[in-house]
């Protein structure tokens, strides 16, 4: 009984370095905020309010209609008319416009003789993905304004319909708010951890602590209570503003996500107390920290799909607390995955953690001899 007493005031006092220090609660409460506001509106890749540059040589039907098409389409927010394809290179070169079109001057005849016509389109290949999918927008407009102009080419070929399950509409934000939740809480318990040990040698207060009449267990189980604290906190904040401000359902089992979230903040926190008990001072820990943190989210899945990834780099992410949580995440959002497929996600994790937790005690008694 004692002992736990011990643990808990040690706990107690962590958390209350933590949350007595008002720059602290600013990094802690707003700055998460803030990340999902800004991550939100601007972590998408979807193209929208498109400045479309044309060069048009034909005054046919067939370019008027394509030129309605486009200039109705909701992600196109300008048409602009260029009179030469000289002046369209230039602006393409100086990135003024990352997208143009060139109608040949045959382009109605060709149509109306039910020919196949044929549009320039140029792009800016320095902006990959943009350029990709404005490629596809214009593809698409293209396709039904040829079927406005020959409706028997509707017919001349298969039609492919698509359903898309989950994410009906497309939405990118369905797609990236979940994953969200893994990533700043990442950032937010390393944060706190992190620094925890390396903050005391630099502040020369780690002898102190050592002669306190705690053993290392003690001392580590509260040094990890406000990471955990904090990780677990931001969770339920994004759980309750996601759904509400970005409208993404939640269509799982919120006694799932919190069992996944615990065994996630101690594998994020067992990382971040390892590094503090190698770092001498907090810019050794920070740095550390971001040479872990930045190849830990690379190959989580978050930014690009692990099966795109080498095979030695999809089985590094195995290894990679963020990659299972995402898959959590993305799963209870939007699909409502049972428990048995969530549990082989959560078990790598509390292995994570027990190895890290394990380690990160094994250096802070060695250090402290």
């Amino acid at each position: 009984m004692d002992y736990l007493r011990r643990t808990w005031a040690m706990a107690v006092k962590e958390l209350q370095v933590v949350l007595l220090d008002s720059r602290v609660r600013l990094l802690l409460v707003v700055a998460p905020i803030l990340q999902l506001a800004l991550f939100g509106m601007a972590a998408t890749l979807d193209v929208t309010n498109i400045d479309l540059d044309v060069v048009n040589r034909d005054n046919g039907i067939a370019s008027q209609r394509l030129l309605a098409g486009l200039g109705g389409s909701r992600n196109v927010r300008a048409l602009i008319q260029y009179e030469n394809v000289e002046a369209l290179n230039q602006a393409i070169e100086h990135r003024k416009i990352i997208a143009g079109m060139v109608l040949p001057p045959d382009l109605s005849l060709r149509v109306a003789q039910g020919q196949t016509g044929t549009v320039g389109v140029l792009m800016d290949g320095r902006r990959i993905n943009s350029a990709q999918i404005i490629s596809g927008y214009l593809a698409e407009i293209a396709q039904q304004t040829g079927i406005e102009l020959r409706p028997q080419s509707r017919f001349m070929g298969p039609q492919v319909l698509a359903t898309h399950w989950f994410n009906p509409n497309l939405n990118y934000m369905w797609f990236t708010m979940p994953g969200l939740i893994a990533v700043i809480v990442l950032l937010m318990v390393f944060t706190v951890s992190g620094l925890s040990v390396s903050r005391e040698r630099e502040l020369g207060s780690f002898d102190e602590l050592m002669i306190l009449p705690l053993d290392s267990v003690q001392i580590l189980a509260g040094k990890v209570a406000p990471a955990f604290l904090v990780g677990l906190f931001n969770a339920v904040l994004y759980l309750v503003l996601i759904p509400l401000v970005f409208k993404v359902p939640f269509e799982g089992s919120l006694l799932l996500l919190f069992g996944a979230m615990l065994a996630y903040a101690l594998a994020i926190t067992g990382i971040g107390l390892t590094i503090s008990c190698l770092a001498q001072n907090q810019q050794q820990s920070f740095l550390g920290g971001f040479l872990v943190l930045v190849p830990l989210i690379l190959i989580s899945g978050y930014a690009s799909p692990v099966d795109n990834m080498p095979n030695w780099l999809q089985l590094a992410a195995k290894a990679d607390p963020i990659a299972h949580m995402l898959v959590i995440c993305e799963g209870l959002f939007l699909k409502d995955i049972p428990a048995s497929m969530v549990w082989p996600h959560i078990w790598p994790m509390l292995l994570i953690a027990s190895v890290t937790l394990t380690l990160a005690g094994w250096l802070f008694r060695a250090r402290s001899g």
